[in-house]
């Protein structure tokens, strides 16, 4: 009967880990982009360093294109940046 006991307790406290929060942390990431003159930061708060990448690269890409179509050349110049944040 005692180790029917033990061995709840102990399923019981190894099992209390699992509830615990396991959301991811949450950090601001900072992308520093120029491109003709024109400079443009980006912080962008996400649980991984890639998502907030992928946030930001679209944000640029919007940010540089402007409303209107561009060149294919033009396009690839702001791929190229955006792709390519500076430290």
């Amino acid at each position: 009967m005692k180790s029917i006991a033990v061995l709840i307790l102990l399923a019981f406290c190894s099992s209390s880990f699992a509830w615990t929060s396991t959301a991811p942390q949450t950090r601001e990431y900072v992308f520093k982009y120029s491109l003709s003159g024109k400079t443009l930061e980006i912080r962008k708060p996400a649980s991984s360093y890639e998502d907030a990448f992928e946030q930001a690269a679209q944000q640029c890409f919007k940010f540089y294109k402007g409303s209107g179509k561009v060149s294919e050349d033009r396009g690839l110049d702001i791929i190229d940046v955006c792709a390519n944040p500076r430290s």
